[in-house]
Order: structure tokens, then C-alpha cells, then sequence
């Protein structure tokens, strides 16, 4: 009988299974999908490798779990966020920051998603809970733009999928290409005050009814 959540047996099972995600996380992002070894995956977690096709079928589906993971942990950092009180501008600003700040702290996240994409996200796109897990964080954003708009310092004619783009693209531009962009501009991708400064400004900017000269 499979162990149950809240269980001491559930509780190491699942214990067990977020060091897998982590360790074959590194894996993937360092060799990519086809690189990766389940073998060392395997080594490091000290299960077999036997086991790894047993709870996830093989490769593919250790490797979506591996994405799916990586995705819900973002969103759900990002629920931690209370905005609910702040001026439509300070709540925005709070969240373009995290953004920027997450992806600086978690480069593993921005390997996975760069992987992905060279993938066309063919593994993605087979998951069943990635989208469904993806709408609080859109409604998130949704929730401080439309407070912006109602109190009419936020443009009307804005989308909040194109915001989201905005400081999602930004905030991963600087993670995503800091060795090629800070070799050619020596810019330091882990100074994440400066980035924070001028990504926050161009997102404000974008959004604002009438914004600073």
C-alpha cells in the first residue's frame, strides 16, 4: 500500500521524492533532456535506477515531474507575496522584484526553462497540471493591474498576459544571458539592486496613465 500523505512513511516518501526532483533538477539543467544520466540521478538519490521507471516511467516523465516542480515552486513563492495592501505601484514594484530576484537565485530554474524551449516544449506541453497550476500566478498579476486601472494610474488598454511577459522576459533576460551579455557589456547578472531599479522603472513606465518625463 502506497504510503499516506502525513503519514512518517508518507513523510519520508515524499521527503525522498523532492530530493529526487532537486537532485535530477541539477542533472538536467547542467546535460539537458537527452544528456542527462539516470544512472548518476539514480547514484546521487541512492535509489536504483529501476526505481526512477517505476514511479516515472522512464526519462520523460521524471523530466516533466522535474519541470513541473520547478514551475509550481515559483508560483507558489509568488503566493507568498502580500501585496493586498500596497498602492497599485508599490504592489507591481513588489512583484517585479521578486521576479528578478528569484531567477537570480535560482539559475536551475532558468537552465530548465532555456532546455525546454530548445525542446519546443514538447515535454511541457504534456503535462496536466502546469497551466491549471500557472493561473493563480496570472491572477496575481491580473489583481494588481485591474487595482491600478480602477484607481487610474494603470493604463486601461493593457493585457495582463502582455505585463506578464514584461517582467517575466526581463527578469529571465538577465539570468538566461548573463554570461554572454556580462562578457561582451561586463555587466554582473547577480547585482540584483541595479537590475531591480531599471527593470521596475521600465515595467511602471509601461503601465502608467501618464508617466514621468
Amino acid at each position: 500500500m502506497a504510503p499516506q500523505p502525513g503519514s512518517p512513511a508518507g513523510t519520508d516518501a515524499e521527503r525522498i521524492r523532492a530530493a529526487l526532483l532537486a537532485i535530477a533538477a541539477a542533472e538536467f539543467a547542467s546535460h539537458g533532456y537527452a544528456g542527462a544520466r539516470l544512472e548518476s540521478i539514480a547514484a546521487e538519490a541512492g535509489i536504483t535506477r529501476a526505481m526512477i521507471y517505476y514511479y516515472f516511467g522512464g526519462r520523460e516523465g521524471l523530466y516533466v515531474a522535474v519541470l513541473e516542480d520547478a514551475y509550481n515552486a515559483i508560483w507558489q513563492a509568488e503566493q507568498c507575496l502580500i501585496v493586498d495592501s500596497l498602492s497599485p505601484e508599490e504592489a507591481l514594484r513588489r512583484l517585479v522584484e521578486f521576479r528578478v530576484n528569484y531567477y537570480i537565485q535560482n539559475p536551475v530554474f532558468v537552465a530548465l526553462v532555456s532546455i525546454e524551449n530548445q525542446q519546443q516544449a514538447q515535454h511541457l506541453k504534456r503535462s496536466e497540471t502546469v497551466t491549471s497550476s500557472a493561473a493563480p500566478s496570472l491572477a496575481h498579476t491580473a489583481s494588481v493591474l485591474k487595482k491600478g486601472q480602477a484607481s487610474g494610474v494603470f493604463r486601461e488598454d493593457i493585457n495582463v498576459v502582455d505585463l506578464y511577459q514584461v517582467i517575466v522576459s526581463l527578469g529571465f533576460f538577465n539570468v538566461a544571458n548573463r554570461h554572454t551579455f556580462g562578457a561582451i557589456f561586463r555587466r554582473d547578472a547577480s547585482d540584483a539592486s541595479h537590475v531591480c531599479e531599471f527593470v521596475t522603472d521600465v515595467v511602471l513606465r509601461y503601465v502608467a496613465r501618464h508617466p514621468k518625463p
